[in-house]
């Protein structure tokens, strides 16, 4: 770690309390206690991403691997400058999943936690210009480890996505008082932020009042804590889906509308 980075970016006052929170959760560590409980939940209940994608729509599924293998290149090649200079900004996660979910769910207004390079922003986006319609909300804060972080933001978004996309940048809870305005109604949920217990039950508190009786909500690392399994078996349905060594979880009330698709 950059500490002279680490000071530049403490000094700004929309970045310390944020910066104060997450290096005190990284000390603490206490997120960790249930790891090892729900790491084997999850692998108990995960299934094949390809063989859902399959059942529930062969054609659709078919083309959100073929837009993630293309986009990946892509993405992959810009982020090698990045690499080589230092930069790291992680993976892509389940982007063809999200592809399938916003095609599928066709949603008027989604919401998504944690960008980063913004891999998952661009899943969403683009799928969102195949349906023809949609907007997407954006909540992330800053690579506070790295000089000037806000350009990294949303790295290997392509510039003919952004029209359908609004992004905020204070830490979620800053961000989610903007977005979640009383008449704001999300028909998608993609959560990759604040991995703590703490930071899922906030988010998941704050963002139940604007869900639609059609929404889905998925779920990054849910192997870290229990907090996935609480919220999913209160559902109709969920689905866990193993990607990487990691583990994905999806639910909602519009689950289950996804689902009838695999029985016509």
């Amino acid at each position: 770690m950059n500490i002279r980075v680490v000071a530049r970016n403490a000094v700004r006052p929309s970045y310390l309390p944020v910066m104060t929170q997450k290096m005190r959760v990284r000390l603490i560590r206490g997120h960790n206690r249930e790891r090892n409980s729900a790491r084997a939940w999850a692998a108990r209940h995960a299934e094949d991403m390809n063989a859902w994608g399959n059942a529930v729509d062969p054609v659709l599924w078919r083309e959100s691997r073929d837009w993630a293998a293309a986009f990946a290149g892509s993405a992959r090649s810009r982020l090698e400058r990045l690499t080589a200079a230092g930069v790291n900004l992680g993976g892509g996660g389940g982007i063809e999943l999200l592809y399938l979910m916003t095609r599928l769910i066709r949603p008027a207004l989604a919401l998504e936690t944690g960008v980063a390079a913004g891999w998952s922003t661009a899943a969403i986006l683009a799928a969102m210009r195949a349906n023809d319609t949609g907007h997407l909300l954006s909540s992330d804060f800053p690579f506070f480890r790295l000089a000037a972080p806000e350009r990294y933001i949303g790295y290997v978004v392509p510039d003919d996505l952004k029209q359908r996309w609004s992004l905020r940048i204070k830490g979620d809870r800053r961000n989610l008082e903007e977005f979640l305005l009383p008449d704001t109604r999300v028909d998608l949920v993609h959560y990759d932020s604040d991995k703590t217990r703490n930071g899922r039950e906030f988010f998941l508190r704050r963002v139940r009042p604007h869900l639609t009786d059609r929404h889905v909500m998925v779920m990054d690392d849910i192997q870290d804590n229990l907090v996935f399994r609480e919220y999913a078996e209160r559902q109709p349905v969920f689905r866990v889906f193993e990607y990487e060594g990691k583990y994905i979880g999806a639910t909602g009330a519009g689950l289950p509308a996804l689902e009838r698709r695999r029985h016509p």
